[in-house]
């Protein structure tokens, strides 16, 4: 069965939650797996993005020790094929950043929405 993984951060607990369950119901459309780890901060998710490398990141743009960019910063500084989203409330407030992601997703979003671009990003 191919495995994917996928790295979420966000400072919001429903947030992880709700996109948690909207990878979990992907999963078994595709029927395939799909390996989640979930961050609070810009340093936890560092941690993360040490350990392995991911086919996708979603990352909120606002995070209590930084911002999606330092994160995205961190995963193009590290190579490799990692796809990355901003998800934000606020996507006026990033536009110079916008170059720098794969995608970019306003908040709030539709689990059918979410879906999609997800899977657009994870190519399958």
């Amino acid at each position: 069965m191919e495995r994917k993984s996928v790295l979420l951060v966000d400072d919001i607990g429903f947030i992880l939650e709700f996109e948690t369950k909207v990878i979990e119901a992907l999963e078994k459309d595709l029927g395939m797996k799909i390996d989640i780890d979930t961050a609070d901060s810009v340093e936890a998710a560092k941690d993360l993005i040490a350990g392995r490398e991911y086919d996708v990141a979603i990352v909120d743009m606002n995070l209590p020790d930084g911002t999606g960019s330092d994160i995205v910063s961190i995963i193009r500084e590290k190579g490799g094929r990692t796809r990355v989203a901003a998800l934000t409330i606020y996507p006026e407030r990033y536009e110079e950043d916008q170059g720098n992601f794969d995608a970019y997703f306003k908040k709030p979003i539709l689990p059918t929405v979410f879906k999609e671009n997800l899977r657009a990003l994870l190519q399958v």
